[in-house]
Order: C-alpha cells, then structure tokens, then sequence
C-alpha cells in the first residue's frame, strides 16, 4: 500500500534497537562491560551485524535505564551499578506485584487456582533451570494478568526489561524457600486474602532481589 513502505524501515530499525539494547544489558551484567568503561560503539553495531543507528537508538534507551551515561564529545560510559539499585529494582517489582496479587485475590477463580497449583508442581519436580525459570515466569504472569491493571501491567512490563534474563534467571525458583513462597501465595488467593497475597508477593521478590545481589557482587558486577 502506498505510504507504508516509508515505515518498514523505522519498523526495523526499532526491533534492531531493541536487539541490541538487550545485549549490551547482558554485557553490562556479565561483566564484558565493566563500570565507567566506555561502550564500543563500532564494535558491538560489527558483533551483531547491525549499522550504528540502533546501537545508537539502544544507548538512548539504555541512558534512560540509568545504565550509561553520554558525555559529548567522548562517548557512552558504562555507570557503575550499586546494590542498592538492585535492591530499589527489585522492592519496586514486588511493590508492583503485590498490587497485581492482591486484585487476583478479589478475581481469581478456579481454573486460574489449578492452573497455579499445576505450576508450582512443574517447578517443584523440574531439573532444568531454563524449565523452572519459564514455569515460574509463567506462574506470575498469571497472577499479574489476573489482577493487575493496566497501569500495573504497563509498570511491570517495564521493570520486566530493565534487566536481562539472565539476572532474572539467578533465583533458584524451585530451591525449598521459594517453592514454600509459591504455595503460600497460592494458599492467600485461594483464600481471597488480598493483604496477605500482596505481603507473600513483596516478601518473595524482595528475597530473589537479595540472591540478585549477592550474585553479583560475587562476580564482581556491583560497584560497592
């Protein structure tokens, strides 16, 4: 159709953006890019086959995360990153997930409850970390789906990409602490507790937040 081809490439540009700002994410975490260390540019648009423009585009996003930082006529530095970000990140998250629990408490219904107890049985008997971490990734899903709000959903969608997977891979999903979290959480919405589901909800992220840290920092990540 005339006048939609001039978008095509804009289309493009934007997923290639999107690309390559979650892949710097990783390097930035798994410790290639190291604090204040300046982001190359050139070589990263070479690694992934792209031109400079969406590697451009996704320092401009990734400058809004709080994760580097211009300076002009030197380049995008790499800021050092605190425990207390994490801790903030991950406070945050719960706080938005405690909102979402404690609407599905008011909408759950029974499907939604065998589908959870269904869950939380897959992540229990499952041995592969990349099952557990999508069952569990599944698990909030349906409870943020069922009764967050729009707004609510818009914020954890967003807080969903500040980091990249393999940080919200770190959390043992199906160690015994979280596995009584999840049957916990389960138990308050079966009950239609609201309070309580959103209290489970905070606690347990603020406890993945914490494994989070302590990770990192072992592997030299965290700048304090």
């Amino acid at each position: 159709m005339p006048g939609r081809s001039p978008a095509t490439p804009r289309v493009q540009r934007r997923a290639m953006a999107v690309e390559v700002a979650e892949h710097v994410r990783s390097m930035i975490f798994d410790g290639r890019l190291r604090a204040e260390q300046r982001v190359p540019q050139d070589a990263i648009a070479t690694e992934l086959g792209v031109s400079r423009l969406p590697v451009r585009e996704a320092l401009i996003t990734l400058e809004s995360d709080g994760l580097v930082a211009s300076e002009p006529h030197r380049g995008t530095f790499v800021v050092p990153i605190r425990s207390e970000d994490i801790e903030d990140h991950y406070r945050l998250y719960g706080m938005a997930q405690g909102l979402a629990a404690a609407g599905a408490a008011r909408r759950i219904t029974e499907p939604v409850l065998s589908r959870l107890d269904e869950l939380h049985r897959s992540m229990s008997d499952a041995d592969d970390p990349d099952l557990v971490h999508d069952l569990n990734w599944e698990f909030h899903s349906l409870i943020n789906h069922t009764g967050a709000s729009r707004r609510t959903l818009s914020v954890l969608r967003q807080l969903s990409h500040n980091l990249p997977r393999e940080v919200y891979g770190i959390p043992q999903a199906a160690s015994p602490t979280a596995t009584a979290q999840h049957a916990a959480i389960v138990e308050a919405l079966r009950a239609r507790d609201g309070a309580a589901a959103d209290r489970l909800n905070q606690e347990h992220v603020r406890a993945e937040g914490d494994e989070v840290v302590a990770v990192l920092k072992r592997n030299g990540i965290l700048s304090d």
